[in-house]
């Protein structure tokens, strides 16, 4: 399953906003931006657009209307398993998540718990099929340039952004085989991610991608097994497939975390594909707005979040330590929820839905 990317890839989301004001005739709003494509190379402009550039208002002053959707169109038609309707809940973080933040209001371009010097790291030269699924399936992301020159111009980008960007495998091929086993043509950087069997492509043919919309690219796209939230990963949760995410919210700075981590990501291994495993940092002044979402306090943290994105049904539980117990038997008890609210028709036959049904 993959999705092909380009920069005029037609709206897949429309977000419109207004500050306590109503909606004008044929139900238009005065300010509105679009998420366009896997890039979401509009989200840097998302906030902008209705935002001062020293600070956003309070989040009484925005409403945020998201119309369902149908498939994805133009770039995105190659998805046939990720589309779904727009939630409401993901329109909620994308707003919290990028309110004043360095992405959203102050325009910058680069996430900054990614910031990294260039370095002399070289893409891996991928000459044959064996090679190329070998990398793929090493890494929880890995990224593939395919061009038929190595010396081209976007061939060089394309090095320049794997030097920025260390954590994350580069291969590249020019190999016929490779490129037709992977079905692409030349000049395309497919982004491969095992946590839901996912691959993104972006097309850079007669394109301006240079290395810094690469590392964008990338940096959306690179949902791993836990992922941290951020304005950047929040477009590749939303664009994910997997219906389901679990939020850990805890302070990160806290002695116990890298424990808490360790239990947390082996839960995350029991349900790979099925479940999105997010870390949200308490410490993060834009993550507040989360904790008021969900009535939690910090006196509460840790706590866990599940949601169902297609209704936006969710549950919280709060927790005195993190087990992988403990996560199992949370998640376990939301599914069988979701799966029986399926059974009777939605949440509010439910009490009309006969016992039998578990």
């Amino acid at each position: 399953m993959s999705s092909a990317v380009s920069e005029d890839t037609p709206p897949a989301v429309l977000v419109q906003f207004s500050r306590n004001q109503p909606a004008q005739q044929g139900g238009a709003f005065p300010s509105q931006a679009v998420i366009s494509g896997a890039e979401g190379f509009a989200l840097g402009q998302l906030l902008s657009s209705h935002c001062p550039r020293r600070g956003c208002g309070s989040p009484q002053q925005l409403t945020c209307l998201l119309p369902r959707r149908g498939l994805e169109q133009g770039g995105m038609a190659r998805r046939q398993a990720g589309t779904m309707g727009t939630s409401i809940f993901r329109c909620l973080f994308v707003i919290l998540l990028t309110s004043c933040s360095p992405v959203g209001c102050a325009g910058g371009s680069d996430s900054a718990s990614h910031s990294t010097t260039s370095t002399a790291e070289k893409p891996i030269l991928l000459n044959n099929i064996a090679d190329a699924e070998a990398f793929v399936s090493s890494a929880e992301v890995a990224v593939i340039g395919f061009f038929q020159d190595l010396q081209s111009p976007e061939a060089e980008q394309f090095r320049l952004a794997a030097g920025q960007v260390p954590e994350v495998p580069f291969g590249l091929s020019s190999s016929a085989a490779v490129l037709s086993h992977y079905g692409v043509s030349a000049d395309t950087v497919a982004l491969f991610r095992t946590i839901d069997n996912d691959r993104r492509d972006l097309e850079m043919s007669n394109r301006e991608v240079d290395a810094k919309k690469l590392i964008r690219f990338v940096r959306i796209n690179e949902l791993r097994l836990v992922t941290e939230y951020d304005p950047v990963t929040a477009i590749g949760v939303m664009q994910s497939s997997v219906q389901y995410n679990l939020l850990l919210i805890t302070d990160k700075m806290s002695p116990k975390h890298p424990e808490r981590m360790r239990k947390f990501r082996a839960a995350a291994e029991l349900y790979k594909g099925k479940i999105l495993f997010i870390l949200l940092d308490s410490n993060l002044k834009s993550n507040e707005r989360v904790l008021s979402y969900f009535q939690l306090k910090k006196s509460q943290l840790p706590a866990l979040a599940v949601f169902h994105t297609p209704d936006d049904e969710h549950d919280v539980l709060t927790v005195d330590e993190i087990s992988t117990e403990r996560v199992q038997d949370f998640c376990n008890r939301f599914l069988q929820r979701i799966e029986k609210t399926k059974e009777c028709g939605g949440p509010d036959l439910l009490h009309e839905c006969p016992k039998s049904v578990s």
